[in-house]
């Protein structure tokens, strides 16, 4: 969790509700950026960086063909500000890989100020083991921070627990940081009663290794039902501007679509 410095009390702080996990690096919450205005950005972020964690980039078109290498460096150098890391969703990087200038790409998001970047092949064929380790080294060389993904957009939707969970286990022992469950993949599992697939990977790799890709479908129905499966603690990916303090709520028991669960016994003192 990353805050601005502040002494200041809670407006109510003589009430207690649920905290955000003190130890660090437990909980991560990760915004969507959609090409957000900078002027909204800054005002936005003085009321929810402390509850961010990382901030994603998916407005691919900006990034690749509308707008500026400044525009991007502002933003970033604004987030690091508040002390937020940024890096970009996968979608470019399949376009580069098409392309053969991945090398180019990790390159050029160290210099627009990117702190990660994600591997993926959502649309694109899968990658070996070898492959994936030679990218994910590439990156780390370049001195990104790397997020890995599994699911897809397209095609085949239906997670294979096994395969999953070896490649889940096979990142991590490369460096990477999360491995993020695509929103696809999870929306199919939740149309198809096929979520005790989630389940299962979750079991074998634990609940810190994943980042849950809550949005944008499926919206609040995905993220309602991790909470209520895994607890407070998950790691969310994709979560749009305008969820952001849903989806905290949603986590601390006081949102009407997690049923105010504060109040079944946890709000006395």
């Amino acid at each position: 969790m990353n805050t601005t410095e502040s002494t200041e009390a809670f407006a109510l702080g003589f009430m207690q509700i649920p905290q955000p996990n003190p130890a660090p690096g437990t909980r991560w919450t990760i915004m969507t950026d959609l090409a957000m205005p900078l002027v909204y950005q800054e005002s936005f972020l003085e009321t929810v960086a402390d509850i961010l964690t990382r901030v994603k980039y998916a407005e691919h078109v900006s990034l690749v063909g509308r707008l500026p290498a400044s525009f991007f460096q502002r933003k970033n150098a604004l987030y690091h500000r508040f002390g937020l890391r940024t890096f970009t969703g996968g979608v470019p990087f399949e376009i580069a890989h098409l392309q053969n200038k991945v090398q180019a790409y990790f390159e050029a998001l160290s210099e627009l100020g990117f702190a990660g970047v994600e591997i993926s092949t959502d649309c694109i064929a899968d990658l070996t083991r070898q492959g994936r380790d030679t990218l994910i080294a590439s990156a780390r060389n370049c001195g990104l921070e790397v997020y890995t993904e599994l699911g897809n957009k397209i095609g085949e939707l239906k997670l294979d627990v096994d395969a999953a969970a070896d490649c889940i286990l096979g990142d991590l022992s490369r460096g990477v940081a999360k491995v993020a469950i695509e929103n696809e993949s999870l929306c199919y599992c939740l149309r198809n009663n096929a979520l005790d697939a989630v389940v299962r990977i979750v079991d074998r790799v634990g609940l810190s290794a994943v980042a849950f890709e809550v949005g944008p479908g499926s919206w609040p129905d995905l993220a309602i039902w991790l909470l209520k499966e895994f607890g407070p603690d998950i790691n969310v990916e994709n979560l749009q501007y305008d969820r952001v303090l849903q989806f905290e709520a949603m986590r601390r028991g006081l949102h009407r679509s997690i049923g105010y669960t504060f109040f079944e016994g946890a709000g006395k003192t």
